[in-house]
């Protein structure tokens, strides 16, 4: 008699636990391709509803994840939370914009998409797809500014981070005594990111990430005719054209001119990427995700140059200039190629 009076007293016990337990509560999630309409959807999301139904196709078959069990988000979800966030910068607004999903489901959402966004850089990213490529290059320089053999025009730019913190943290800290990432890119006349480099810390300079990189290798061994033009933070190179600090006649002031006016365009292409994805002006996630989504971001703007989606007018966030301090020890093959470049084509 004891015992049953026992068993039904901790029975009843348990069922008043369940009862106080707090019950999980899964809401509906709403679908933005129905409720936004086209401009409220390029202003949260950066790209046309048709453009993104085309990255989720590309997308889905690597985010295909079991959501009868934990409820997961399905891929269409997963992929718009992510650009949410590229578009942001921002967890909260992402929470508020996306119902019931919280701060951690976004988190790792950003941590899951990006990588797999990344991984597809080689399909979109190439500094050299075919030889007529290169040529149309070298001609659309050439037209623009005057310079001839002109593959690409390269500079760096930094990416605001959150202090990474432990006793690495002061190599990530700039000239500007901010923490941030130093990327490299070079593109092309029509703002096509052909080559870029994300994983070196703000305190690193210019050249140094241009001389570690695998794209100076390959100009160093001759795999490519022709030469980048960069300022005067990177040595001149047989490769690498930088201005002439001290113009001593017309043909070197000419020289300058043509070398500045086909440069600016990388400067317009890292304020057009921020203006893309503001997440790029200040990013608070770990480290390991920020290259991964620097790179993404960098995928998906040409993903979107490809697809013939303008980017949204916004206004020009605040740059952080590369360390333009010249480099006194140039080499003396950058220095004649570029004083014959200069005799034969601006002396006339």
């Amino acid at each position: 008699m004891a015992a049953a009076l026992a068993a039904t007293a901790e029975l009843l016990r348990q069922l008043r636990e369940r009862q106080n337990r707090p019950q999980r509560v899964y809401r509906d999630r709403s679908n933005p391709f129905e409720e936004l309409s086209e401009k409220q959807f390029r202003t949260r999301y950066r790209m046309y509803k048709h453009t993104a139904i085309e990255l989720i196709d590309m997308m889905a078959p690597d985010l295909q994840r079991d959501t009868e069990r934990g409820h997961a988000l399905p891929p269409y979800l997963q992929v718009l939370t992510a650009l949410r966030y590229y578009a942001t910068g921002s967890f909260q607004s992402v929470v508020g914009d996306l119902y019931g999903i919280d701060q951690g489901t976004v988190s790792r959402v950003v941590c899951d998409v990006s990588p797999l966004i990344a991984r597809r850089r080689g399909q979109f990213i190439q500094f050299i797809s075919d030889q007529q490529d290169l040529q149309q290059r070298q001609l659309d320089f050439f037209n623009y500014c005057n310079f001839p053999g002109v593959l690409g025009a390269i500079d760096c730019t930094h990416v605001p981070i959150q202090s990474p913190g432990g006793p690495n943290a002061l190599y990530f800290m700039n000239r500007k005594r901010r923490y941030s990432i130093n990327t490299q890119i070079v593109c092309d006349m029509e703002g096509r990111i052909l080559n870029i480099v994300a994983r070196w810390p703000g305190s690193a300079h210019d050249s140094r990430i241009f001389n570690e990189s695998s794209l100076k290798a390959e100009l160093e061994r001759g795999q490519i005719e022709g030469h980048l033009l960069g300022d005067s933070g990177y040595p001149c190179l047989r490769y690498l054209m930088t201005p002439l600090l001290a113009p001593a006649n017309a043909a070197d002031e000419r020289y300058n001119k043509a070398q500045i006016r086909g440069r600016n365009v990388i400067e317009r292409l890292n304020g057009m990427l921020k203006r893309r994805f503001p997440c790029l002006n200040h990013m608070r996630i770990k480290l390991d995700t920020v290259f991964a989504v620097i790179i993404a971001c960098a995928t998906l703007f040409n993903f979107l140059l490809v697809r013939r989606d303008p980017a949204i007018p916004t206004k020009l966030p605040e740059q952080i200039p590369g360390n333009v301090r010249p480099l006194r020890n140039l080499r003396q093959t950058g220095n004649l190629k570029r004083q014959q470049l200069i005799r034969e084509h601006f002396g006339n």
